[in-house]
């Protein structure tokens, strides 16, 4: 579901070439990804989610487990 989220339709390599802003805040590196990962979570975040949060994890250890496999599964996509 997170996949793709705002994707600017051109590859990660295009949006270095044309120095995107998105490039730059990312340092050039799996910019659509990691921007996805960032929108989507800031997302969940959210305080209309906290009762979907509570049901994915219980504390913050479970958070941190939650979003490295989530940044993992993402980051996994990015095919250069």
């Amino acid at each position: 579901m997170i996949h793709d989220v705002d994707h600017p339709g051109v590859s990660n390599m295009q949006l270095v070439k044309e120095r995107d802003e998105m490039a730059d805040l990312y340092g050039n590196k799996s910019v659509a990804e990691q921007n996805s990962v960032d929108l989507a979570w800031n997302l969940l975040m959210d305080p209309a989610y906290r009762n979907l949060r509570a049901t994915m994890f219980a504390n913050e250890a479970e958070k941190k487990r939650f979003r490295q496999l989530l940044v993992n599964s993402v980051m996994a996509t990015d095919i250069f």
